[in-house]
């Protein structure tokens, strides 16, 4: 193990932001929809000040992370990155300052049922075309996602090809809605994949996006953590994997993000092992035609294709993929600004960083290389970011080197998120 005093690329594939409706917003809602945009805008204030008065009391409103104003402004969340010694982040919406998206959104960043398409469309237009100038601020540490009209392929082709020319670096891929899309096994997605495989566009879910039922109750949260980062949100999986997607197109790139566990290594012995049944089987017609269409096993293309984003991974999710020599697989994420990620906003400039500490706590018993692989140099592969642009802010804010990082910690930071400091399968720090 050879340890070493240079800094290391830190990309957190999981941070979030949520531009102010009115301040930031409203200047690029074209002219004929800014009546409805000011009647959205004053609807969801009241619906803002109803989700103002349920988080009173729950500490959510007086969290130090509530105060960053990184939460829309780019000098401030660099400032935040640079405490953190993170080079770069993929930017989701939907921060905790409880800004929605025009047309889409609630202040909780919760989907809107369906609704009128087209607003949905300029809503999701008018985020793109800030985010693409928020990104241009600082290219090569904002690395953001653009929102598609997925209702229509042709449509979604166009805004990805325009995502891109505009400096956006993938597309945020909505989990499977039944009854919501056409499934993505569908041959009519096929153009999309293709303009995205061509464009170097990855496909990045975040947990929650494929969410259907009505959560009610006291259990409400709970149900939502545990069904939205499993089954739901990883379904394009296995559904691209047996449509033979990823055979059909090799360069294409799905990540499944903020998903605690070690459901990857799992998830590959479960579908190689349906795939095995139709291997004993393959004279059979069907079954012949199946393997023809997959003719590998879905673990090669696990490993060829997808990708997780181990949001506050835990140090033995990190030795479960290593073990399993998926450390080419695992994206680091912070969650930032989300109270359960690493990142704590610093009351002072001389406040030690909790995502500092965090990440000496997941991966200090880890072979350099591969702590390099699972911070940084995955996501650079993934989002083909500048290399030797990230190496030079990381040498500029400081970045931990190999040897700060391979340092156990003495002790969990008071203030910190006890999700960010788990120490295995059901264990906390």
């Amino acid at each position: 193990m050879t340890l070493s005093t240079d800094p290391v690329i830190v990309v957190s594939n999981d941070t979030h932001i949520g531009p102010r409706l009115t301040e930031d917003l409203r200047a690029y809602c074209p002219a004929r929809y800014l009546d409805d945009f000011d009647r959205f805008a004053a609807s969801e204030s009241a619906n803002k000040e109803a989700a103002a008065t349920m988080l009173a009391g729950s500490g959510y409103l007086d969290h130090p992370n509530f105060r960053t104003a990184g939460h829309h402004d780019s000098a401030a969340r660099l400032a935040d990155y640079d405490h953190d010694g993170i080079a770069a982040g993929v930017i989701f919406h939907g921060s905790m300052n409880l800004e929605p998206i025009p047309f889409v959104s609630s202040p909780l960043g919760k989907p809107k049922p369906q609704g009128d398409r087209e607003l949905i469309d300029v809503g999701q237009r008018i985020y793109n075309r800030w985010l693409a100038d928020f990104v241009a601020q600082a290219p090569h540490r904002h690395i953001g996602l653009a929102y598609l009209p997925m209702w229509d392929v042709d449509a979604a082709v166009a805004e990805v090809a325009w995502a891109r020319e505009a400096g956006l670096r993938g597309v945020n891929f909505p989990a499977m809605r039944d009854g919501e899309l056409p499934e993505y096994n569908r041959r009519l997605w096929e153009p999309l994949w293709s303009a995205c495989e061509e464009l170097g566009m990855p496909l990045v879910t975040h947990v929650g996006g494929g969410m259907t039922a009505r959560y009610t109750g006291l259990e409400s949260v709970a149900l939502i953590q545990l069904e939205s980062a499993g089954f739901l949100s990883q379904r394009a999986v296995w559904w691209l994997i047996f449509a033979g997607v990823f055979e059909r197109h090799p360069g294409l790139k799905l990540v499944i993000t903020e998903t605690p566990g070690s459901w990857f290594p799992a998830k590959a012995i479960e579908l190689d092992a349906l795939y095995a049944f139709y291997v004993s089987k393959r004279d059979e017609p069907l079954n012949k035609a199946l393997l023809e269409q997959v003719p590998r096993r879905p673990s090669e293309y696990l490993t060829a294709n997808v990708f997780f984003g181990a949001s506050f991974a835990s140090p033995y999710e990190v030795e479960e993929a290593v073990s399993h020599g998926l450390q080419s697989q695992l994206l680091w994420g912070s969650d930032y600004p989300h109270l359960e990620g690493t990142f704590v906003y610093p009351d002072r400039q001389d406040t030690p960083s909790v995502t500092r500490l965090a990440l000496r706590n997941t991966f200090n018993a880890m072979a350099p290389a591969d702590t390099r692989r699972m911070v940084g140099e995955n996501a650079i592969d993934v989002y083909g970011l500048d290399r030797t642009a990230l190496q030079a802010i990381a040498r500029d804010i400081d970045a931990p080197s190999t040897e700060q990082l391979a340092t156990p910690i003495d002790a969990v930071p008071a203030g910190a998120s006890i999700t960010a400091f788990r120490t295995g399968a059901g264990g906390w720090s």
